[in-house]
């Protein structure tokens, strides 16, 4: 598709880069100009933060009807507290992707889910996530439970835990599995993008044992 994206049409864009070592990273950011050779954005400054430059990155456009993806190359990074700003090259096309932002991953963490009964009981629901997006968790509890709308549910990563509000959407079997799926209602944006580089991280990996 030919790269014809206005600036009204784009809620933001995600940069995907490697850090010193290799490892893939994702920054959520704003375009504050967007010209025929060059893409300028910015995004608030995180203490530990550290993009190199100059380097090929994978550029997402997230747009009211959907994502879309391109390859390009960031020129340079400039730190201006509270700021980080990126000069990019403005790619000659991009590909539509998904009509919605976020994609999900299989992925097997530990998950507690809280809530509390009509009589004002405590309950707490061990499990295991299914399959998580940035949005939403599928895990398959301990046992089945009558969930209520809203739960809380907390998540342990290797490297973080994370708690979240979430909705109860469905239930669902197969294989002999029972599995409940939520979706995210309150959760921190720094949170969000966590779990969202944990989906691009093992996107990757997929791919490339699949080359492989």
């Amino acid at each position: 598709m030919k790269f014809n994206l206005d600036l009204a049409n784009i809620n933001y864009i995600k940069i995907l880069f490697k850090d010193r070592q290799g490892s893939a990273h994702c920054i959520k950011s704003a375009i504050k100009i967007m010209g025929e050779k060059e893409i300028y954005a910015c995004t608030k400054y995180e203490e530990g933060l550290i993009i190199p430059a100059p380097q090929d990155v994978t550029l997402s456009f997230v747009c009211d009807n959907g994502l879309y993806r391109t390859k390009t190359r960031l020129l340079v990074v400039n730190k201006e507290d509270p700021y980080i700003y990126f000069s990019l090259n403005t790619p000659d096309g991009l590909e539509y992707q998904q009509n919605r932002e976020y994609f999900r991953i299989k992925l097997e963490e530990k998950a507690v889910i809280s809530f509390v009964t009509e009589e004002e009981q405590q309950i707490s629901i061990s499990s295991i996530t299914h399959d998580i997006s940035a949005n939403g968790v599928r895990v398959v509890p301990t046992k089945r439970t009558a969930f209520p709308e809203n739960v809380n549910i907390e998540i342990q990563f290797p490297t973080r835990t994370i708690s979240v509000r979430a909705k109860f959407i469905r239930e669902d079997e197969d294989d002999n599995i029972y599995k409940a799926s939520f979706c995210f209602t309150d959760i921190a944006p720094k949170d969000m993008d966590y779990i969202s580089q944990v989906c691009i991280k093992k996107q990757l990996e997929y791919k490339r044992s699949t080359i492989v």
